[in-house]
């Protein structure tokens, strides 16, 4: 019967675990901001609110940022830190909006001032999320587009409209898996101390 219980209580275990593990944030703070180089017209460049630095932390998906060529942004979140695998994802609203448009930019995720490069999003769908398996307090994001794109038709860089971070869920199959497998040493332990 201690067996059984184990194993529930295992089940248990692993269900809270993913259910930890669901967490999602969206940067809502600006730590440092340096505008890049827009070379659009003065319209242009001002189009949209886009010079807005809080668009990218204000949670609406109708407003954003533009970095300008070369500029940075680091942003932080409600959490302090994080301690776990994140999946690091930026919103940029030009997905593939027109071709030639592309743009890039940097990621880099930052503990006590320390910068780690996560690698490097575009605007193409699928081309915005990463993978932080450090500890972090903020995330850092340097726009790239004419390094990346030389040829771009994009005149202010990367459009920020937001940050998400998530955990990477542990596979429920695997934490099951593990779960049964200390049930069946639990049960094993019990037969060879009888």
């Amino acid at each position: 019967m201690n067996a059984i219980k184990t194993l529930l209580a295992g089940l248990v275990l692993a269900a809270s675990t993913v259910g930890a593990n669901a967490a999602t944030y969206y940067a809502n703070n600006i730590v440092s901001v340096t505008p890049g180089t827009c070379t659009g017209s003065e319209a242009a460049c001002s189009w949209n609110d886009r010079e807005n630095v809080n668009n990218a932390v204000d949670g609406d998906d109708n407003t954003f940022y533009a970095l300008g060529f070369g500029g940075e942004i680091v942003v932080s979140f409600a959490k302090a830190v994080f301690t776990e695998a994140q999946n690091v994802s930026a919103f940029e609203v030009t997905f593939n909006r027109m071709v030639g448009h592309d743009e890039a930019a940097d990621v880099y995720s930052i503990l006590g001032g320390v910068e780690t490069f996560l690698g490097t999003i575009t605007n193409f769908i699928d081309g915005n999320s990463l993978f932080a398996g450090t500890d972090f307090d903020s995330i850092k994001l340097v726009d790239v587009s004419l390094r990346e794109f030389p040829t771009t038709s994009s005149f202010d860089g990367f459009d920020l409209s937001a940050v998400k971070v998530s955990a990477v869920p542990l596979p429920a199959a695997g934490v099951l898996l593990l779960a049964g497998l200390g049930g069946l040493a639990a049960m094993r332990r019990r037969k060879t101390a009888a």
